[in-house]
């Protein structure tokens, strides 16, 4: 029988600004098959595990159902001739993984595909963000690394490049951040999975991102392409989970040479809720040095990996956006300090900071009056150096010297 394959292309804008709580949505998916004959059909729905669950399944024609090793629902269906077929899910979308220890790196490589094999330069560079008594470490610092290593591009679009060429080129959509997190995971010992299925963006679209194996505890999704781990905002709705993007396709078997198949999705958004999940932030600005703190606390007695975000005005900096790890009951400070050659005299400028660790938010405006001084006058504070308090946390967000000026500027 003539095989036609049915591949998902995935593709996605940078920005999500969705919630971290709970939603529910609404999958349609559509295939239209042309045969003159008999035809076997294999395709999936949706996946269903601990953080997405399917309550509701409607398929038209009545289709055979069964669930894949990965936890995929797929669906079969055994026709003649041309026909539209039309399966509908309801998913209650929830990611709270639970992790209660912090194992270390397996660091015995793992056999991977053509698509996310780790060549030697890329196995390096794991090694390198490897932190041996640390797999949450690891895994968070693999995610911020592939998301500020690979510039988003569109021309990508459709290519499905592997994890070597990723590397070389550090250009790619969300199929190549995936696979490139996979490789270097992989190189390290982690089980991996690559997941297929849609995120919203302005409006909903294909996407990927990874799920990597904690020791002890269980799968833990990686999106490098949003800067999510652990806890993913709540659009993410796996439809497929495999080895790579090669593997996310239906299937279509017919004696029919001419056989084809074409698919369309669409979703709908029931209802969505915000939820920090047990920690908490707080933002200050000081008036006198421009220094922002931002604190984050985590009042849960286990493991948090969230999403945090500064942001502030584009022309002086724009977003910060990477993977932070928090311990059980852990509190930690960082520290976002502004150039204070931007601040002209002779101005007024009000400037809006905002932060956020997924659902957990707080913003403050800071106003900088160098309207009233004289051409001599300066504040003899030029922040320089890290800055950072101590803590379970990455160097690269305490930045000081960063201009963040800029939302109103009065003269």
């Amino acid at each position: 029988m003539r095989p036609a394959f049915l591949a998902l292309l995935l593709i996605l804008a940078l920005s999500n600004a969705s919630s971290f709580g709970y939603s529910r949505i609404t999958l349609h998916r559509t295939w239209e098959v042309t045969s003159s004959g008999p035809f076997d059909f294999t395709g999936a729905l949706a996946v269903n595990d601990s953080s997405q669950r399917v309550v509701a399944i409607m398929t038209e024609p009545e289709m055979e159902r069964y669930v894949d090793d990965n936890g995929t629902i797929m669906l079969r269906y055994h026709g003649n001739g041309s026909i539209t077929m039309k399966a509908d899910a309801i998913v209650d979308i929830n990611y709270d993984p639970i992790i209660t220890s912090d194992p270390a790196v397996p660091n015995k490589p793992l056999n991977s595909t053509e698509l996310t094999r780790a060549d030697e330069q890329i196995a390096i560079k794991a090694g390198e963000l490897s932190s041996d008594e640390s797999a949450l470490k690891t895994i968070r610092d693999l995610v911020n690394f592939v998301h500020n290593y690979v510039k988003y591009d569109l021309s990508y679009w459709g290519k499905s490049k592997s994890a070597e060429v990723v590397f070389a080129e550090k250009r790619g959509v969300c199929v190549e951040y995936t696979h490139l997190l996979i490789a270097m995971a992989r190189s390290l010992g982690f089980q991996t999975r690559y997941v297929s299925g849609y995120a919203y963006s302005n409006a909903w679209q294909p996407h990927a991102w990874a799920e990597i194996y904690l020791p002890g505890h269980g799968w833990i999704p990686a999106d490098a392409t949003f800067a999510q781990a652990g806890v993913l905002d709540s659009t993410h709705l796996a439809v497929r989970k495999s080895d790579d993007q090669s593997a996310s396709y239906d299937l279509l078997l017919s004696s029919d040479p001419d056989v084809d198949i074409s698919a369309q999705d669409s979703l709908e958004t029931g209802f969505t809720s915000e939820d920090p999940k047990g920690v908490s932030l707080a933002l200050d600005i000081d008036g006198q040095t421009y220094v922002t703190e931002v604190r984050l606390t985590n009042s849960r007695p286990d493991y948090v990996l969230g999403s945090y975000n500064l942001v502030v005005p584009d022309s002086y900096g724009g977003e910060q956006l990477s993977v932070m790890l928090l311990r059980p009951n852990e509190t930690l400070r960082l520290y976002h300090g502004m150039n204070h050659s931007l601040f002209d005299d002779g101005f007024l400028y009000t400037v809006p900071v905002s932060a956020s660790f997924n659902d957990a938010h707080d913003e403050k405006t800071l106003t900088v009056d160098r309207f009233s001084l004289d051409g001599n006058s300066s504040h003899g504070y030029e922040p320089s150096g890290s800055g950072c308090a101590p803590g379970y946390m990455l160097a690269t967000l305490c930045i000081i010297g960063i201009g963040v000026a800029g939302a109103a500027k009065i003269q």
